[in-house]
């Protein structure tokens, strides 16, 4: 039996973010299929901080996974001692922050170890206009220069990550030899009842509801642009309101930061036409996909887009920009209706158009669930995962 240890950040119920349901799926979906599977997850992790006491973590079973939760450097024997237990066949790490840990383990079970890349930090770098050297990029660039294979969920992100391979990886000799090790594997997505009634829902009564925003408070995210659009929308469409799910759940101030930006922008009018949910646990996103008119995804740079995956799996219409992996996911006038990132004008007549097109939305909602389930599903998506497995073991 094939014995899988993902070694992660955050795995549910602890969400926050694309990442934490992507390993979840992932690690569901492993075990459907027979194989073993082991989590090591250092929730709210911060090397430099978060304490040291060296209480032993408990360990649980969620849906036939082992998980052990590690928040702080005291507990670092712990996650070896129970690595070891599991006897995994091999590493699968998901966060650069987490290959020193992985790599030793790898030295000492003698395992292969592969890492998904689900950020691409010197890209998040380049759009921020820092050249700043944080411990996320270094970890990143250490787990390139070393796993056995990269995964990444999309050609874009392959592009992103192996465009100008920095310097520091040449100096391990590692720069050539990235390429060779990169597969393209995209997320998967467990189907559900409730996205089945949602997307009928959209089917029976399109462009109704407000217009969805889900995910990270961030420039990269696009917030400010998503500000823009929604007063755009606002402003066209007097019926127009909007939900926005989502925030910064490890950072409640700079969250809090986000909403006054909005509010000190924003006419009294304009705010009492937004609803802010906060961050919010999947089961309630899953409410907000139902009933909502369209989703709006302003990002500047995306590896995947899980949300918009969501949102077409519950037959939600989705208007995005088409910045790296959603371009893959959504096919322009068919699932969805695409951008340029940073256009702000494009995304509001989008915005505006499925509102006011009922049998736009109709169509791209049809569309849209058809492809998540035909493409997307982890029955299409894990056999391509576990070739790349089969490369290493």
């Amino acid at each position: 039996m094939l014995r899988v240890l993902h070694i992660t950040r955050d795995f549910p119920p602890r969400h926050c973010g694309g990442i934490s349901t992507a390993v979840e799926g992932l690690a569901r979906a492993q075990v459907r299929v027979g194989l073993d599977v082991g989590v090591v997850s250092f929730d709210a992790w911060r090397p430099r901080g978060g304490g040291t006491a060296p209480s032993q973590p408990s360990i649980e079973r969620r849906d036939g996974v082992a998980v052990l939760r590690v928040s702080n450097v005291g507990q670092l024997d712990a996650a070896r001692e129970f690595a070891r237990a599991q006897r995994p066949s091999l590493l699968h790490v998901h966060d650069g922050m987490l290959w020193q840990l992985a790599a030793a383990l790898r030295d000492e079970l003698r395992v292969p170890a592969l890492i998904t890349v689900h950020v691409i930090h010197r890209r998040i770098n380049e759009l921020r206009g820092t050249s700043e050297r944080t411990q996320s990029l270094i970890g990143q660039e250490a787990a390139l220069a070393g796993a056995d294979r990269v995964i990444v969920p999309s050609r874009a992100a392959a592009h992103a990550l192996l465009d100008g391979v920095p310097a520091a990886l040449s100096a391990h000799g590692a720069a050539g030899a990235v390429a060779a090790r990169v597969r393209v594997v995209g997320h998967g997505i467990d189907d559900s009842a409730a996205a089945r009634e949602a997307a009928a829902r959209h089917l029976a009564t399109p462009a109704t509801g407000p217009l969805l925003a889900a995910g990270r408070f961030a420039d990269v995210k696009g917030t400010p642009d998503l500000f823009g659009v929604m007063r755009g929308v606002l402003a066209r469409v007097p019926s127009a309101a909007f939900v926005v799910a989502g925030g910064i759940p490890a950072n409640r101030r700079a969250e809090a930061r986000w909403r006054e930006r909005w509010d000190e922008s924003a006419s009294a009018a304009e705010r009492a036409r937004i609803r802010w949910t906060g961050w919010l646990a999947p089961d309630a996103l899953a409410m907000c996909y139902r009933d909502a008119a369209a989703l709006i995804v302003s990002s500047r740079h995306e590896t995947f887009g899980l949300v918009a995956l969501e949102a077409m799996l519950h037959g939600l219409p989705v208007v995005a920009t088409a910045a790296g992996g959603l371009a893959e996911l959504i096919a322009h006038g068919e699932t969805g209706l695409l951008s340029p990132p940073g256009e702000t004008a494009a995304l509001i007549e989008h915005a505006v158009a499925v509102l006011s097109d009922p049998e736009l939305a109709r169509r791209l909602s049809e569309n849209a669930a058809a492809a998540a389930r035909r493409t997307h599903s982890w029955q299409h998506v894990l056999p391509r995962l576990l070739e790349v497995y089969a490369e290493v073991c």
